[in-house]
């Protein structure tokens, strides 16, 4: 596990092998799960900026956050089987 930054490209790369998760799927640039822990790029930062590790008041947030969004995907698979 790395505390360095990682550019785009590289998460980009580790998103395409399955080595890193996005929380949202689909979505381009946004908190990733890599190597232990929640990787982001700053919403203040130019749009070409460099991941970085989240704190742990970031990593808690985000961790809601995936649990919430798993929750939506797991009712829409049901509405999706209803139809």
């Amino acid at each position: 596990m790395t505390d360095e930054n990682l550019s785009q490209e590289r998460m980009s790369e580790l998103l395409d092998s399955g080595e890193a998760t996005p929380m949202l799927a689909g979505t381009e640039v946004g908190p990733t799960w890599y190597a232990g822990r929640w990787w982001y790029v700053p919403v203040e930062a130019a749009e070409d900026a460099d991941y970085q590790p989240a704190d742990p008041e970031k990593a808690e947030r985000f961790d809601s956050l995936r649990r919430r969004a798993e929750a939506v995907e797991r009712v829409q698979a049901e509405l999706d089987g209803r139809q």
